[in-house]
């Protein structure tokens, strides 16, 4: 999908040359137990965690195996990661300036030390990583919408992200983490959302990113986090992160560690629970029938959190700052429909939503999201995701007043339709297009109605 030479730049150059053959014609001009999700659709941040217990597996890798190294590397405890995805799209009506197209870019690499096979350190992970991000917005210049119709805007230039160790205690039931790294890694967050070329739903519930100093990919913070999984179905984390002022800032490319006395906290606790429902017994272990007799049935993810933040600046829109901010945020999904007992082709539904109600410093103090999510929908394409998204967000009264341009009107609410189709190419690379309708661009109804075409693609290197 991406060609690959030397240099980073080469390679981004050769995704931008084939997102455009793609799509020029509509256009004149960013550690999970395995066992809890299914890996192919996680996002680069949460599989930057996972421990491979099976082994490298080169034809999962654009680059396969280095004429062997990389496997050698793995087996001596040392695994390299890499993923490049682009997005090309443009509103061909309605916006604030209809009838231009931008490509934006999200590179990120890194190394995971298994400290046990490198040092016999029992349970322990060290995970060091960088992203490099490119593109012009699109959003800001043409669409003028809250929610960004491109997710991997924020930061446009290389930063330094993850560097973390990760301690498994209590047979691998507790789990502790250290250093820099953002809450979105482990919080508010669902493989689900990765399928959304629009902020508002990928990577996070974006209020809780508009209304408190919720650290996010690309940006990381000091942290610390511990996670606690009793049993295959609950799972208990608990975050605190470092809140500043310049913590969303992108002119130090992830090399500021200070801590200074102006800094707050933000506080995070996420109760979940990942049931199976309906039950049926199948054939796991191998592929001639004569496996282990398991139950498996329709999975589930549901969790709930809350957030408290202490820190001194949160400014009101009328003027002065706040102190302290909180709200909570749920998530559910479910499979509904699975083609064959035990398959996780079939149909996903989800819904998220994020309450903030301190309307005198949060933009957007109530959020739902809605997703249907289908695996392999079409025959002999049993990888392809086919999903449709719905986005709506409430404005704040105080947010909207502080915005309003005399004789237009007062903001008041924004949505979004989306839909796309991931073609699942190879194991390593995909390309989806994308469809976005955002219905009041703003919330105030001033700005047309926007349509938003285009595609995103991407290796795993």
């Amino acid at each position: 999908m991406i060609c690959l030479g030397s240099k980073i730049e080469f390679s981004r150059g050769c995704a931008i040359a084939f997102v455009l053959v793609l799509t020029s014609a509509a256009f004149g001009q960013d550690a999970i137990p395995i066992s809890r999700t299914n890996r192919s659709i996680l996002q680069p941040e949460e599989e930057a965690q996972i421990q491979r217990p099976s082994g490298f597996i080169a034809a999962d890798h654009m680059l396969v195996d280095w004429g062997g190294w990389r496997e050698r590397l793995f087996a001596a405890g040392v695994e390299v990661f890499a993923f490049d995805n682009s997005i090309y799209n443009g509103n061909v009506s309605g916006g604030i300036h209809p009838g231009h197209a931008t490509i934006v870019n999200d590179a990120f690499a890194g190394l995971k030390f298994d400290l046990d096979k490198l040092f016999s350190w029992k349970g322990g992970l060290f995970v060091v990583s960088g992203i490099d991000r490119a593109g012009e917005d699109l959003t800001r210049k043409y669409v003028g919408s809250i929610y960004s119709v491109q997710q991997m805007v924020g930061g446009q230039r290389p930063f330094l992200y993850q560097v973390f160790l990760e301690q498994k205690l209590a047979d691998k039931k507790v789990t502790l983490k250290l250093g820099r790294f953002s809450a979105s890694d482990d919080f508010n967050a669902s493989p689900f959302y990765g399928y959304s070329l629009n902020n508002g739903i990928d990577g996070d519930i974006r209020n809780v990113l508009f209304d408190t100093r919720f650290s996010a990919y690309p940006f990381p913070v000091w942290a610390a986090a511990v996670f606690y999984d009793p049993s295959p179905e609950f799972v208990v984390k608990l975050g605190l992160f470092q809140t500043s002022k310049d913590m969303f800032d992108n002119t130090e490319h992830g090399l500021d560690w200070s801590i200074r006395g102006e800094d707050g906290y933000t506080a995070i606790a996420q109760f979940g629970w990942t049931p199976q429902f309906f039950k049926q017994p199948v054939t796991s272990g191998t592929s001639d029938g004569k496996g282990t007799l398991v139950l498996k049935g329709m999975p589930g993810h549901y969790h709930i959190g809350v957030t408290f933040s202490q820190w001194d600046f949160y400014p009101r829109f009328n003027g002065g700052f706040e102190d302290h901010s909180y709200g909570f945020y749920v998530h559910g999904d479910q499979m509904v429909y699975q083609e064959t007992p035990g398959s996780d082709q079939g149909l996903y539904v989800f819904v998220a939503s994020g309450y903030y109600p301190q309307t005198e410093i949060s933009i957007v103090p109530f959020q739902v999201n809605a997703g249907l999510h289908y695996k392999g929908l079409f025959p002999g394409r049993d990888d392809d995701r086919t999903v449709l998204h719905f986005i709506y967000g409430d404005l704040s009264g105080d947010y909207a007043r502080s915005v309003h341009v005399p004789g237009r009107h007062f903001a008041d609410s924004e949505k979004v339709l989306e839909f796309g189709h991931r073609f699942q190419v190879t194991k390593w690379s995909y390309i989806q297009p994308d469809l976005q309708y955002v219905i009041d661009p703003g919330g105030t109804g001033d700005i047309p109605n926007a349509v938003v075409i285009g595609a995103q693609m991407g290796v795993t290197l």
